[in-house]
């Protein structure tokens, strides 16, 4: 077999990125902002922004959107899933209670058997019959398979690109309005 293997050339970076941005240190201790989960720096937009009015129009678009209200009750819910998936893992024992009267027709086929029958000697059937049962169930799911466990591992997936759905949703807000205004 023959081949060949071209040079690998490397480019130059055409634009000096400096190492840090001015205004974007943390004021109160001098150190490094904090980082996001992916690296990128967090800034807060309040002291990002420093016009009263424009916070107070941010702040307000943030607490009356009803999208975003909408977008955070699910995340919300979406935190019980992971909840639920991870409790399906563990074994769990159900308790029941269930009473009830049974009152046949006269003239019905089990009408008649119970005019004629006894349950002892000289004891009829009561009338009406009682019935209560008292009852309980223990279960254990094995996992073999991994399905428990995948489905915890796609709930908390949901939850994340949720979440970060919702920081999207109000990154998005604040830059719309503090462009318009």
């Amino acid at each position: 077999m023959s081949g060949c293997l071209p040079k690998l050339k490397e480019l130059p970076p055409t634009v000096d990125v400096p190492s840090s941005f001015p205004g974007i240190q943390n004021q109160e201790a001098n150190q490094p902002p904090a980082k996001g989960p992916n690296g990128s720096t967090v800034v807060d937009w309040r002291e990002y922004f420093k016009d009263p009015l424009l916070t107070a129009l941010i702040e307000s678009a943030l607490s009356n959107n009803q999208e975003l209200t909408i977008a955070l009750y699910e995340i919300d819910s979406l935190g019980y899933e992971i909840g639920a998936a991870q409790g399906a893992l563990f074994p769990s024992i159900e308790l029941g209670i269930d009473a009830g009267i049974d009152k046949v027709g006269r003239f019905t086929r089990s009408g008649a058997l119970e005019e004629n029958l006894e349950i002892e000697p000289g004891k009829e059937f009561p009338e009406p019959l009682a019935d209560l049962t008292i009852g309980g169930i223990a279960k254990w799911e094995v996992d073999i398979w991994r399905k428990l466990r995948n489905a915890k591992k796609a709930a908390v997936l949901r939850f994340l690109g949720s979440q970060e759905g919702g920081n999207f949703m109000v990154t998005n807000l604040i830059a719309e309005i503090a462009n318009s205004y």
